[in-house]
């Protein structure tokens, strides 16, 4: 007999190793295809796709510095990169995922929270790794939302302690304001207050240019502790009449 894991495999290969039976122009139909038919397979048929996301997570291409020098947005754009013939194994993974993704339960997708937390999180160490996440899940976020607010809230939180693993781990950081950006969009569009608790504490280790870009996430005012007013002294000129000495508060009539 042959294993779920050997069909779910062979299913995936069947666009990810560049098949010649497969047209180009129909590669976009021939993923929903796979889509359709391994989430309507029992979890050891479809759970497959998760080793190959690990294994572009792991691969050289989003790890190492000068392996990819070029725009990592065009990188992740698999309708460019399949136009233009680059073939990048990465961005193929990126839509297939989205493919699979797309046609799957909310029990199904479940799964994802638990995947990023135990799986991915441990291994993201570069903005490419980083990157890569946010375009992994987020187009379903607004699924999560509205019909698992609880993984939803998990899923935000697993954003920004990934953020605080490159952070640590990178001593430049070059796509800040893409990254803060999209936080923003989260927090705006899917979890509003709820984690606020939780991820204030994870802004605070970051350095201080992602803490500055990110202080309006949980909306508290860090203010200066004010320069203390200096005693008047016998020794001090009496102020004349008519004056008003600027170390005095006047009243402020509404």
């Amino acid at each position: 007999s042959v294993s779920g894991k050997e069909v779910g495999n062979a299913l995936l290969n069947v666009v990810l190793k560049s098949q010649p039976l497969v047209p180009r122009e129909n590669i976009t139909a021939w993923m929903n295809a796979i889509g359709l038919v391994i989430t309507a397979l029992p979890e050891p048929y479809w759970i497959v796709l998760n080793d190959r996301i690990v294994s572009v997570i792991s691969s050289a291409t989003l790890t190492s510095d000068t392996e990819w020098v070029g725009y990592p947005f065009q990188l992740f754009d698999f309708t460019a990169c399949h136009q233009s013939y680059c073939e990048m194994y990465c961005s193929y993974v990126l839509a297939l995922a989205h493919a699979v993704w797309h046609h799957s339960s909310i029990g199904q997708l479940s799964l994802i929270p638990k995947f990023l937390t135990e799986v991915l999180k441990p291994l993201v160490k570069t903005e490419f790794q980083l990157l890569y996440v946010y375009h992994l899940v987020g187009p379903f976020l607004q699924r999560f939302q509205q019909e698992r607010t609880r993984c939803m809230l998990e899923i935000g939180i697993a954003f920004y302690e990934m953020l605080q693993n490159v952070d640590q781990n990178s001593k430049y950081l070059s796509y800040m304001d893409p990254i803060c950006d999209f936080l923003y969009h989260v927090k705006y569009m899917f979890t509003g207050d709820s984690v606020k608790d939780q991820v204030e504490k994870i802004i605070c280790t970051l350095r201080p240019a992602l803490k500055l870009r990110l202080r309006f996430v949980t909306h508290i005012s860090k203010v200066e502790p004010a320069a203390p007013v200096q005693p008047t002294t016998s020794a001090s000129p009496a102020v004349p009449s008519g004056q008003v000495s600027t170390g005095v508060a006047l009243p402020v009539t509404q």
